[in-house]
């Protein structure tokens, strides 16, 4: 969008989205709060109706915010940059990609772009679905920020488009009562100056956008009907949120309120105040007895710490079998507490992936059909981040392009990995095992074959390499030898299978990764040439 200079002057003076970005802070507070634990003691202090002023004070210095509790919720969202396969291209001329590789490896930070976005942008994401992806220009070259809602003065947004931008006033001399704002456009980066209610444009403090479009997207693409905003992808858990963290502060509370075992004993008369409390002091007069501080019995430990039970002085009088003890605080109350916390957690999780939080049903195992369609709702959800930050990807990286390289230019394709590998390698293997003895169907052993070996092999992708590889050039890999040697097929084909781990521990790990699928191929058939099928059946 490009405005006139009495739009933006009406902008300034009417702020017309006032209400969608006052609506937009207050959420991002919200989720803030008990995402990244900013002013949980303000917000638990709404507590303080129903709290004793003991309570309070206690309150005040056992603070536990939720956000180990959202850390834990939100840890399948890591799998969105790391998951498996993925591609880039960049419509430029080959000998300019390299250098355009380069100039996108350093965005932010010292990040590359796909970094930037994991771990700057997508905290953002969770806590300030409203704020944006703003590109500036600082020595003469392209960087990624972030700018959150609550420097956002006004601005219009179609989509995850910003049409244009307006920033929160600023000062420049601390007794002066002019403001000065900067507004963005898609032709130029302007300042304006308001004197009272006079507004008036700095035309030699304007400047050409690079861009030729504001370089400025919404970070979320999730759509509040009711407020009109962006929401938060974890939006639909606030109420619950706030429930769990109630409880758990008050938990907390009672634990270190109630939660230690008195002592008591039967009390002794003071010796040294004969039982009275008092003793005479230096000028005559009646002073609290320094050996039992005024409590008339003798204290063999901190009175504080123990509760002191009279004598018996008639047959009336409670008699305890013994003459001291602990007293033990209420456990039942605690496990409540306790079980309370866990169904919340459970409540919380189905609620942010639509899937129970146990993997078992009525305590019978699942068979791998119900295993799939178990993780089938978070891949779901996992896939909605991914096109998220696939389109955040792609604007950023046109708008580089655009800035170093102009017309030459044409655009990028963004394409996030897919195979999200939620479950862990034994979880796989289980439900591996437990499709091929239910005779699922090969290309459902061989995906999850695929998805052992990646999580398997997460963090060494070399080795991933070789075994996908391997996969591809073992025969018949979902059967034994002895099931291949029994079936009526060519004997060289027999020979593979049989000789296939004696060729593999043959090679070394250099050449299983360097050697290309057909290489490995012919090596293979050149291995099985010098063996004998018969004389090695008998071996095996």
């Amino acid at each position: 969008m490009t405005l006139s200079t009495d739009e933006i002057i009406e902008i300034i003076k009417t702020n017309p989205n006032k209400a969608s970005i006052t609506e937009a802070v207050k959420q991002h507070n919200e989720l803030n709060m008990h995402v990244n634990a900013v002013g949980v003691q303000d917000h638990l202090s709404t507590l303080k109706d129903y709290e004793t002023n003991l309570q309070i004070q206690v309150g005040s210095k056992i603070i536990e915010s939720n956000k180990g509790l959202y850390s834990s919720l939100l840890n399948p969202t890591t799998k969105v940059f790391s998951a498996k396969g993925g591609t880039k291209r960049y419509e430029l001329p080959n000998s300019l990609k390299d250098k355009f590789r380069e100039q996108l490896n350093y965005v932010a930070h010292g990040l590359t772009l796909r970094k930037w976005l994991e771990k700057k942008v997508f905290n953002k994401y969770i806590t300030d679905p409203n704020g944006i992806v703003f590109i500036e220009v600082e020595d003469e070259k392209p960087k990624a920020t972030f700018k959150s809602i609550t420097s956002i003065f006004d601005y219009k947004v179609v989509g995850q488009k910003v049409e244009y931008v307006v920033f929160n006033p600023f000062k420049k001399e601390k007794d002066s009562d002019k403001l000065y704002y900067r507004v963005v456009d898609d032709v130029n980066d302007y300042i304006f100056e308001k004197d009272n209610d006079t507004v008036r444009l700095i035309k030699e403090e304007t400047f050409e956008n690079h861009f030729k479009k504001c370089p400025a997207i919404v970070v979320s693409d999730l759509f509040d009907d009711v407020t009109g905003i962006k929401t938060s992808f974890v939006s639909n858990t606030l109420e619950k949120a706030n429930k769990f963290l109630y409880d758990n502060s008050v938990h907390s509370k009672h634990k270190l309120l109630f939660g230690f075992s008195k002592y008591w004993e039967y009390g002794i008369t003071c010796n040294t105040c004969g039982g009275e409390g008092l003793v005479r002091g230096e000028d005559g007069g009646q002073v609290e007895c320094s050996s039992c501080n005024g409590t008339g019995v003798r204290s063999l430990g901190d009175v504080s710490d123990k509760r002191v039970i009279p004598l018996p002085v008639d047959k009336e009088s409670p008699v305890l079998k013994e003459f001291s003890g602990h007293e033990t605080p209420d456990l039942d109350i605690w496990k409540q507490y306790k079980e309370d916390l866990k169904d919340h957690k459970k409540e919380l999780y189905k609620e942010l992936w639509n899937v129970n939080y146990t993997t078992e049903s009525n305590g019978q195992a699942k068979t791998a059909t119900e295993a799939v369609i178990d993780v089938q709702p978070i891949n779901e959800k996992l896939h909605s981040v991914t096109d998220n930050f696939e389109a955040i990807e792609k604007f950023v990286t046109d708008l580089f392009g655009i800035f170093y390289y102009e017309s030459k230019y044409k655009g990028c394709s963004i394409n996030y990995g897919r195979r999200y590998l939620i479950e862990s390698p034994d979880t796989l293997w289980k439900k591996l095992c437990k499709a091929k003895s239910e005779n699922m169907p090969y290309v459902f052993l061989l995906n999850l074959t695929k998805e052992y070996i990646q999580s398997l092999y997460a963090n060494n992708e070399e080795e991933c390499a070789i075994q996908m590889k391997l996969l591809k050039i073992e025969p018949f890999v979902f059967m034994t030898i002895s099931e291949v040697v029994n079936l009526n097929i060519d004997e060289e084909e027999k020979k593979r299978k049989i000789f296939f781990q004696e060729w593999y521990k043959s090679k070394n790990e250099t050449q299983l990764l360097l050697g290309t699928k057909e290489e490995l191929e012919k090596d293979l058939d050149a291995f099985i040439k010098t063996k004998s099928y018969k004389d090695e059946t008998k071996k095996i």
